[in-house]
């Protein structure tokens, strides 16, 4: 009995040791920031802008995006660039012929940015040009929003950031927007991984004191 009873306990605490230690591993590979496109709207077509070029058809849309610092503290990054607008928008078209260029103005800056414990929200507009005039709505294909965030990472310097791609469908006018979720945590959250921990310690106690109790009836 004593043998069992040293085995099975034995046995709990190395998968509570395996349960901890899986969640301390992929909790820290996961990076410390991430970033998102969380909203897409007002999608549409300038007629009239200073910035309108011959033989190109240029649209718009107001988009929001959402930094995500898992850290406890605030968290600094890192970027080779100061752009605006700051989320990059690239299509492939069904139509080969067609090209997407951003207007977007980048400057030669480090830039150094701070972000609080949780998420950071940023709202901008984003325009851009399609290589054919009078186009009344956005072609068929593709298109693949995302906000760049600590890219020094490139160059070494910091930890990458986790990208995620907000992706826009456009069927013959219809339009389907596809937003990544953030994944807080990649393993079950500490709190769940104690109640593991108590559920197996709570069985294998209770499986003692029954084996007790039935050798106890068993010598009487």
């Amino acid at each position: 009995m004593e043998k069992y009873i040293q085995k099975t306990v034995v046995l709990v605490i190395v998968i509570q040791i395996l349960l901890f230690q899986n969640c301390y591993l992929v909790k820290s590979e996961v990076p410390v920031i991430a970033s998102r496109v969380s909203g897409i709207s007002e999608i549409s077509r300038i007629i009239y802008s200073e910035n309108t070029l011959p033989n190109k058809t240029m649209f718009s849309m107001n988009v929001a995006s959402e930094i995500l610092n898992r850290d406890s503290e605030n968290y600094t990054v890192i970027d080779l660039a100061d752009c605006w607008p700051k989320v990059i928008i690239n299509a492939t078209f069904v139509n080969q012929a067609f090209e997407l260029e951003e207007d977007i103005m980048c400057q030669s800056t480090i830039m150094h940015y701070s972000y609080h414990p949780g998420i950071t929200h940023e709202y901008e507009k984003i325009e851009f040009y399609i290589n054919q005039s009078d186009l009344t709505q956005l072609p068929d294909g593709n298109y693949t929003l995302f906000r760049p965030v600590n890219t020094a990472s490139s160059l070494g310097w910091v930890d990458p950031a986790e990208i995620l791609l907000t992706r826009i469908e456009v069927s013959s006018g219809d339009i389907k927007i596809i937003y990544p979720d953030f994944v807080v945590f990649t393993i079950p959250e500490l709190s769940n991984v104690i109640t593991i921990s108590f559920v197996l310690s709570s069985i294998v106690l209770g499986d003692i004191i029954f084996q007790q109790k039935k050798q106890k009836e068993r010598r009487r």
